[in-house]
């Protein structure tokens, strides 16, 4: 936290967040699933892998896969989820705050991959209608200081989170796939300038790891 806080402080002062709906919705994720998270995070970090496969929703992400062989543990973010099941992977661990198809990340929890589902000013509704609905293991996150059953492990957007998370719970090497901090994805009314500077901010804390000893590397290294 004393990492992260710095770092959401700017975000917010640079996107206008509000900090009283990240905690408002953080209370709302809290509320409902209540200290649910605990087992599921106790559960995983024991032999929590070395290596993992991170996939982000790049419109490249499909490409990427059908070209290397990875047996190993399968880290979504959020709409990479549908992306990876289409392409054949088994998703082992799913960092979302509800913005893909969320009906994909409760069949994928439901037959066992992790959901570290995650609350912000903009997702309350969605919170609302969907968090009830992952049965399988399930952590609550948020990026503010974090109500009791929620834990912050830093990150911003989906991807970056997720490699966060990873790296909290013991994971050295991270493998990218479908990432393109240059070139987001078009999506309909989605501000493609904004979405530029949150990949930037991305890239930025994807750095932050690196300087702290987690190697992050393309996935290209698995190619067939």
């Amino acid at each position: 936290m004393e990492e992260w806080l710095p770092l959401y402080e700017a975000i917010c002062k640079e996107f206008a967040f509000s900090k009283k709906a990240d905690v408002a919705s953080a209370k709302l994720l809290a509320s409902i699933i209540g200290d649910r998270g605990k087992n599921s995070l106790d559960a995983l970090r024991p032999g929590f892998p070395k290596q993992v496969l991170l996939c982000g929703g790049g419109e490249n992400l499909a490409d990427e896969l059908s070209s290397i062989v990875y047996e190993g543990f399968v880290v979504a973010a959020d709409g990479a989820t549908t992306t990876l099941v289409e392409s054949g992977f088994e998703v082992d661990m799913i960092s979302t705050d509800l913005d893909g198809i969320v009906e994909d990340q409760i069949e994928q929890n439901g037959e066992g991959a992790v959901v570290f589902l995650h609350a912000h000013g903009d997702n309350q509704a969605a919170v609302r209608r969907y968090a009830e609905s992952f049965t399988g293991p399930f952590v609550g996150t948020c990026q503010c200081p974090p109500p009791p059953g929620l834990v912050n492990f830093g990150g911003f957007t989906d991807g970056d989170r997720a490699a966060c998370i990873c790296a909290e719970l013991g994971a050295t090497e991270i493998l990218l796939a479908g990432f393109d901090f240059l070139n987001p994805s078009p999506k309909a009314g989605r501000d493609m300038e904004v979405k530029r500077r949150k990949l930037a901010w991305a890239e930025r804390i994807m750095e932050v790891l690196r300087q702290q000893g987690v190697k992050i590397t393309p996935a290209s290294e698995l190619k067939r």
